[in-house]
């Protein structure tokens, strides 16, 4: 029960994180659709179109805000966002694609492929819609009436409750002690009575399957009985004269009581985990690559960082610092890189000209 805090002082976090990736990606589904009604690039040799850039942009920068939800996000709604991401990224590439391969043509982007731009409209509109679903469960069920349901389950059937602990051991069931007969009927009637349901219909059917084990396993306690010879009601069991008496009704009511017991347990853990999952503790991140500070002939700092490589499972994987063998081939200067400076270049202008500024008054 401990991850049940987890999202309690984070929550506002987690939430602003995955609301800036929505509308960074609302930003990006309109950027698209202005480039896909443009036209294609005037030539290669010519500068880059402005739709192309502010989309190759946005992707770089959605990219980083992935990674940062990638470290405070639930599972699933990291998995919809990866989603989200490599759905706009398939749209980017195929429109980087149709402006290589139609240099000059006078008509729209989305006209000289008459299957790309539906088929990857739709993908980022269904991707952005599941994100936006993913959001709001997880935000439902970690906080308001399920996360205080949650807090009023773990208090009405604590793990290390007498009763609890008694059935964890998996004792034979031939003699119940009236502690444990109390605490299960105390525990399903609380259950019962609280008003107040999980929103997560996931969380909703297990809950009311536990309630239903509970009420099962009271009803075999009901058919065990005080001991004759004693007046104490300390315990009931299973008469023991059955045995000799009845054998197959003796054993009959232990493997009822035995089954009701395990439905309970299993109930029991099937909804403790699936409350716990709704906190989960952050993915680990790959390890930043090394970097390296050096100075500039004006003394100005410069950090160069190189990448890293990781692998999962049985795959591989490497990373250079260096150019590549396929970089040793001259390339045309209209690719993704040069698309990127010209995105950021304004940038770079403005913060030249601040260091003029800067340099006329030292």
């Amino acid at each position: 029960m401990a991850n049940f805090n987890y999202l309690d002082g984070g929550r506002g976090e987690v939430l602003d994180v995955c609301r800036s990736y929505l509308r960074a990606t609302q930003t990006l589904q309109t950027d698209l659709y202005r480039s896909w009604t443009a036209p294609p690039a005037e030539s290669l040799d010519a500068p880059v179109p402005l739709p192309v850039a502010t989309v190759e942009a946005g992707v770089l920068n959605l990219r980083n805000q992935l990674r940062e939800l990638q470290m405070l996000a639930a599972p699933q709604v990291i998995s919809a966002a990866e989603d989200l991401y490599e759905a706009i990224r398939a749209a980017a590439d195929a429109q980087f694609e149709l402006h290589l391969r139609n240099p000059g043509n006078g008509g729209r982007l989305c006209d000289l492929d008459g299957e790309a731009f539906p088929h990857h409209s739709g993908r980022v509109d269904s991707a952005l819609e599941e994100f936006s679903r993913a959001v709001g469960r997880q935000t439902v069920s970690a906080g308001g009436p399920d996360r205080d349901k949650m807090t009023r389950v773990a208090r009405t059937i604590p793990p290390d409750a007498p009763w609890m602990k008694f059935l964890l051991s998996r004792k034979p069931l031939h003699r119940i002690p009236a502690r444990v007969t109390a605490g299960v009927d105390d525990a399903q009637e609380a259950l019962q009575q609280d008003i107040i349901d999980f929103t997560d219909p996931g969380l909703t059917r297990l809950y009311q399957d536990l309630v239903d084990a509970l009420g099962r396993l009271a009803d075999e306690f009901g058919g065990t009985f005080p001991p004759e010879d004693s007046d104490t009601l300390s315990y009931t069991e299973v008469p023991p004269e059955w045995k000799r008496t009845d054998p197959t009704r003796y054993y009959e009511t232990l493997q009822a009581l035995s089954h009701a017991r395990e439905d309970v347990l299993g109930a029991y853990k099937k909804l403790m985990n699936a409350m716990s999952s709704q906190s989960p503790a952050p993915d680990p991140q790959p390890p930043a690559g090394q970097s390296v500070n050096i100075t500039a002939g004006d003394n100005s700092p410069v950090n160069v960082s190189a990448p890293y490589a990781q692998a999962s499972n049985k795959s591989t994987a490497s990373a250079t610092v260096g150019p590549s063998s396929d970089d040793a081939a001259p390339k045309p200067w209209w690719n993704r890189g040069a698309v990127l400076w010209t995105a950021l270049g304004s940038v770079a202008a403005v913060v030249g000209a601040i260091a003029s500024i800067v340099t006329l008054y030292k």
